[in-house]
């Protein structure tokens, strides 16, 4: 999927979400209810993706700063290639201790969300790597992984949309309604 007739901005007004539908009752519910308060409450930053064409929101997302623990168990299944996400790209003479420490940063992506309209045209995927590029780019802090709470219920999960786009759960079981997850924003090559 390409960008290019896509345009991404901050969320100025939370109105625009009115006529802004996933399917899914409980996160549109969220969207329309809650996600200006946590917005206000300096939770997160929201984006909207737009059509150029005509203005028309069809993708939110919402971004967070973050941390990830990740021990030498997760690195070795990352070099064996059974983690599910890339061992991050780190100088040989750094990998020691940079694989010692516990805990890394990252940036969470706290929601991201396709209007109904638009969903089965991979635009999550492209997404993903749009805000991998994002983390990759900013100049306010360091930044290994991209992490996400990912939605899991009886009624819908989206751990394996994630898992299609190289996130590697972070936990053996889920933690309540999400999967912890994370992804390599610096594979090695």
């Amino acid at each position: 999927m390409n960008l290019e007739e896509y345009k991404i901005e901050l969320l100025s007004d939370f109105e625009e979400l009115i006529n802004f539908y996933t399917g899914k009752d409980k996160m549109d519910d969220f969207l329309h209810n809650h996600l200006q308060d946590c917005e206000e409450s300096h939770y997160c930053k929201t984006f909207c993706v737009r059509l150029k064409a005509n203005n028309t929101i069809v993708a939110i997302f919402a971004l967070a700063f973050d941390s990830v623990d990740i021990d030498s168990d997760d690195f070795d299944d990352m070099r064996m290639g059974a983690a599910g996400t890339d061992l991050p790209a780190v100088k040989e003479t750094f990998r020691e201790q940079f694989e010692q420490k516990y805990t890394y940063p990252a940036l969470e992506i706290a929601y991201l969300a396709i209007e109904q309209k638009f969903q089965s045209l991979h635009l999550g995927s492209a997404l993903i790597e749009e805000i991998a590029s994002m983390a990759r780019n900013q100049r306010y802090a360091g930044c290994v992984f991209l992490t996400v709470r990912a939605w899991h219920t009886s009624d819908y999960s989206a751990v394996g949309f994630y898992e299609k786009n190289q996130f590697a759960k972070l936990t053996p079981v889920p933690q309540m309604d999400v999967w912890p997850m994370y992804k390599t924003i610096w594979p090695e090559e």
